[in-house]
C-alpha cells in the first residue's frame, strides 16, 4: 500500500479537482493522475467516473478515502504515543463554510461559538464567492455548509436547504448626490453603478430590476470584490450600489452614505443555509451543531 497515493485521493475529494489536489501537494497533475491510475490497476476497483469533462469520485473512492483518514489517525496515535485523540483531532479537524458577505456578518458569531463547543482548536475557515460558485464547491464536497441567495428557479436534490432570511436591497449613494432626491429608476436611468462581485450573481439586483422593467442595461463602471471598498469609492464619487443587507454598511460609514427612496421595490432573494455531502474527516456532529444553531429560531426548513 502506498500511504501517498492515499494522501493524494483524500485531496482529489477534499479538494475538488485532480489539479487542486496537485497543487496542495507540492507535486505535477500527471503524478497525481498516474497515482490513481496504478491504485486503480493494482486493487482493481474503480475510484473515478467520467462526468462531462471532469472526473467524479465513486462510492467506493469515497469510502477508502475515509478509511485511509481513520488509519492515519491511528498510525499518528501509535507515532506520537497518545492514548488520547484530542490534540490530533485538532489538527486535522476544519470546518468550510462559503458565506455571502451580509451572511458572515449576521451569522459568523454564531457559527464560531457553535463550532468552538465542539472543536477548541479546529480551524474555521470562511470563503466567499458568488452564490452559484459556493454551490457548486458544496456539491464537489470542496466546502461543508454554504449560507447564500439561493438563485432564482435553482433545485437541487443532492442538497438540503433551509431558509434564514430574506434579502433587504437599497440603494445607496453619497450624501449631497445630485440624485438623492430621485424617486424611480427612471430617475437614475442614466447613473453610474458600483457592483461587488461579477455581474449577472443574485446580488447585483440592480440588472435584475431593469430587466424586469425593460429598462436599457444600468451603465456599471465600478467592480470590485468586496463591500467595504464598494461603499468607500461610493462615498466619495457619483456612483450609485445596491446593498443587500444593512449589515453591510459600516457605522462609521452611514453618514456619508443616503439610501434612495425609490418607489419600485428592488428583487429580494431569499438566503438559505445550504447543506451536502460531508467531506472525509469532517465530523458529522460539528456540521449538525451549525446547523442546528442557525435554525433552531427560524421558520423552518425548505424543501430540497
Amino acid at each position: 500500500m502506498n500511504y501517498r497515493h492515499l494522501w493524494y485521493l483524500q485531496l482529489i475529494i477534499s479538494k475538488g479537482s485532480f489539479a487542486a489536489a496537485a497543487q496542495e501537494a507540492g507535486v505535477s497533475q500527471p503524478a497525481v493522475t498516474q497515482a490513481m491510475q496504478a491504485m486503480e490497476s493494482e486493487w482493481g476497483l474503480v475510484l473515478f467516473e467520467k462526468s462531462g469533462r471532469q472526473k467524479r469520485p465513486t462510492a467506493t473512492a469515497l469510502a477508502l478515502a475515509q478509511h485511509s483518514l481513520d488509519l492515519q489517525v491511528k498510525v499518528q496515535k501509535l507515532v506520537a504515543g497518545q492514548a488520547g485523540d484530542a490534540p490530533l483531532r485538532a489538527a486535522l479537524s476544519s470546518l468550510r463554510i462559503g458565506m455571502a458577505p451580509a451572511a458572515a456578518l449576521l451569522y459568523g458569531t454564531r457559527i464560531e461559538a457553535a463550532w468552538r463547543e465542539l472543536e477548541p482548536d479546529g480551524l474555521l475557515q470562511i470563503v466567499s464567492g458568488s452564490a452559484p460558485e459556493l454551490l457548486a464547491g458544496l456539491q464537489q464536497q470542496e466546502l461543508d455548509l454554504v449560507i447564500a441567495p439561493r438563485p432564482r428557479h435553482y433545485q437541487t436534490k443532492s442538497l438540503l436547504q433551509y431558509q434564514l432570511h430574506a434579502s433587504q436591497p437599497q440603494i445607496y449613494a453619497r450624501a449631497g448626490h445630485p440624485l438623492r432626491f430621485a424617486k424611480s429608476l427612471q430617475d437614475i436611468a442614466q447613473a453610474g453603478w458600483a457592483v461587488s462581485g461579477r455581474g449577472g450573481t443574485a446580488g447585483d439586483v440592480i440588472e435584475e430590476a431593469h430587466q424586469v422593467r425593460r429598462l436599457p442595461p444600468p451603465r456599471v463602471l465600478l467592480q470590485c470584490a468586496d463591500y467595504s471598498t464598494l461603499l468607500t469609492l461610493v462615498a466619495q464619487s457619483d456612483l450609485l450600489c445596491v446593498v443587500p443587507h444593512p449589515a453591510l454598511v459600516p457605522e462609521a460609514q452611514r453618514d456619508a452614505l443616503r439610501i434612495l427612496r425609490i418607489r419600485e421595490g428592488l428583487p429580494q432573494y431569499e438566503v438559505c443555509l445550504f447543506g451536502g455531502p460531508t467531506r472525509p474527516g469532517v465530523r458529522p456532529d460539528a456540521i449538525e451543531a451549525v446547523v442546528q444553531a442557525l435554525t433552531s429560531t427560524q421558520a423552518g426548513k425548505t424543501g430540497a
